[in-house]
């Protein structure tokens, strides 16, 4: 038995020594200990249970991992077989947290479950039992509830171990680490758990006599306020350890102010920032860090005023060092309380972000050039859509009315001439003018074509709708693509801009189909929706790569070419959009307009 099991009192070591035959009726001994190391711990440990062991008498152990282990150690290097002792019954050792969990509710242990589960391990240890002793209990489990802030949990269960006392012969040792105990507000709990106890052992380093009781007491409770003293003190360096840090701080200036919005404080980063010293700038009203303007507008004021109201205040602007300079400040605010909540001061932070924000700014300057230059893009491409339109339907009516008619009159003058000849079929010249008449009117069927593609005539007399039926017709004939298209009936006239929009993106979207697709169906609609009207180009041709399967992305759309960009650019200026889907099974180009949009002027083009 080693030195501190020795100075325990008679009564103490009677559990490992005592019998059931000094009377049932005997109150069991229920002892706490408070320690400072688990070494001490453990070696007392060791004694108490290690003592009932060698006797043949049995022990419970409900404690940590960490704990259980490191008695298993020391009880099997005094020559005590753990493992013999847990067969035979006699060492029953249980999980701290386990255990608990079985017989908490809410936060409070349930006696019933409680007596329940350990009266059964109590009676099956003492059972095993070589003599007629108590068994020697060690039990983790009220520190456990204490550390985790559960006070009247830890209280409520040592009273129930002292109920259960009554009905079952044990002899227990509880235990608390003193770092449990370092709050002045747990000194009357902490008596309160001395009281549930009928002997107490302090940490280490104090004799135990059971006789002089309210002595060992006043040790424990001595040894607790010491503890809260050592607390107190640690919190003190740590408070001056923070303010070395924070004057040591130079890439923030972090001061206080008491509650006129004086200086009352002043670290290394608020000298290196604004340039004073704290000889010169402590007592002085922190207003002199504004600007002039923001000083006769009353912020610094009404910043402190926002403070008290709503705790802190964050706010960015230029503010004035030592020398006048400006410099631009991220400043954040804090009002500070006591424990009554009065207000006894403010705590201001400040960050130099002047470079932070000349790049921003920068970066601000930049996005608006690039927009400007987008913007003069934009009207461009705008310039340029309608230039094109306006040129085709020129080149298209010139086609038409000029080449057009020339040819026909060609085709007139050849026919009369053969008709003077004669219709001998047979004659060289019949059978050249023939020919020519032929190919006179090839050309005015494609002269004819052309003109109607570049600027349909009927868009503009028949509407959309019309348009894109004879426009199907012909691109089904000319590229063997079989094409539907489908309209519903009551499909009326759009405005002007609106139907050539939309007809140019039909032309591009059947063109790219004919082009790229090898699809060998093609599938038209024409829609409204509420107040767009849509349209549906679908090919089931191999479609186009993942990349380029995009909805509205422009930098997709502007890695597939003119044709596509000038798609959605007509629809963007007319507040519309377009989507391009494509998978292995096709494409589906569609393109969605307001019906009412807005006109393309020659004032937003120029």
């Amino acid at each position: 038995m080693n030195a501190r099991l020795s100075s325990l009192t008679h009564e103490d070591r009677e559990p490992r020594q005592g019998s059931r035959s000094a009377g049932p009726e005997r109150k069991a001994a229920h002892s706490v200990q408070f320690y400072k190391d688990d070494s001490v711990l453990l070696e007392d440990l060791n004694g108490f249970i290690g003592a009932a062991l060698a006797i043949g008498n049995s022990a419970v152990v409900v404690a940590t991992r960490v704990h259980r282990e490191g008695l298993s150690r020391l009880l099997n290097a005094q020559g005590i077989d753990v493992n013999l002792a847990a067969k035979q019954g006699r060492y029953i050792a249980l999980d701290a947290y386990e255990t608990l969990s079985k017989f908490m509710v809410n936060d409070l242990p349930d006696e019933t479950l409680f007596t329940k589960l350990i009266g059964s391990v109590i009676s099956l240890a003492t059972a095993a039992a070589q003599n007629d002793a108590p068994a020697a209990v060690f039990g983790e489990m009220v520190a456990l509830l204490w550390q985790d802030g559960k006070v009247e949990g830890a209280i409520r269960l040592e009273e129930l171990w002292n109920n259960l006392a009554k009905a079952h012969s044990f002899h227990l040792r509880c235990a608390y680490p003193m770092s449990s105990f370092n709050r002045a507000e747990l000194s009357e709990p902490f008596l309160r758990v001395c009281e549930a106890h009928s002997l107490v052992v302090p940490s280490e380093g104090h004799s135990i006599l059971k006789s002089d009781q309210e002595r060992l007491q006043g040790i424990a409770d001595l040894e607790q306020k010491l503890e809260v003293l050592r607390g107190e003190v640690a919190l003190r360096d740590s408070e001056e350890r923070f303010r070395h840090l924070v004057e040591a701080v130079r890439d923030y200036a972090i001061f206080m102010l008491d509650t006129d919005g004086r200086v009352s404080t002043w670290n290394q980063g608020a000298e290196r920032i604004k340039g004073y010293k704290a000889s010169e700038i402590i007592g002085e009203h922190f207003s002199r860090f504004y600007p002039e303007e923001d000083v006769q507008s009353g912020k610094p004021q009404n910043e402190l005023e926002i403070a008290v109201r709503e705790g802190r205040v964050e706010d960015e602007g230029w503010r004035v060092r030592k020398d006048g300079s400006k410099f631009w400040a991220t400043v954040v605010i804090s009002a500070m309380h006591d424990d009554d909540g009065n207000l006894i001061g403010f705590s201001k932070v400040t960050k130099d972000n002047t470079e932070r924000m000349l790049v921003l700014k920068s970066l601000r300057d930049s996005r608006r050039e690039l927009h400007d230059s987008e913007d003069s893009l934009r009207r461009l491409s705008v310039h340029l859509l309608r230039t094109q339109d306006e040129e085709r339907r020129r080149i298209g009516r010139d086609l038409h009315d000029s080449l057009g008619q020339t040819l026909s009159v060609l085709k007139m003058k050849l026919d009369s001439l053969a008709g003077s000849i004669g219709l001998n079929v047979k004659d060289p010249r019949n059978q050249n003018i023939a020919a020519c008449a032929n190919l006179t009117e090839d050309c005015i069927k494609e002269v004819r074509t052309i003109a109607y593609l570049l600027y349909p005539p009927m868009l503009e007399e028949m509407g959309l709708k019309s348009a894109i039926s004879w426009y199907v017709d012909g691109f089904s004939k000319r590229s063997g693509i079989q094409t539907t298209f489908d309209a519903p009936g009551d499909f009326g006239r759009l405005p002007r801009h609106v139907e050539t929009a939309i007809f140019r993106v039909l032309q591009e979207s059947l063109t790219n189909a004919h082009r790229h697709s090898g699809s060998e169906v093609a599938h038209v609609r024409l829609f409204s929706d509420g107040g767009t009207s849509i349209l549906e180009v679908i090919d089931e041709g191999k479609g186009m790569p993942a990349q380029y399967s995009v909805e509205s992305n422009h930098a997709g759309m502007h890695a597939l070419g003119v044709g596509l960009r000038g798609m959605e650019e007509r629809m963007r200026q007319l507040g519309g959009q377009l989507e391009l889907l494509s998978s292995p099974r096709g494409t589906k180009v569609i393109a969605s307009v307001p019906t009412e949009a807005p006109a393309i002027s020659a004032a937003s083009a120029d």
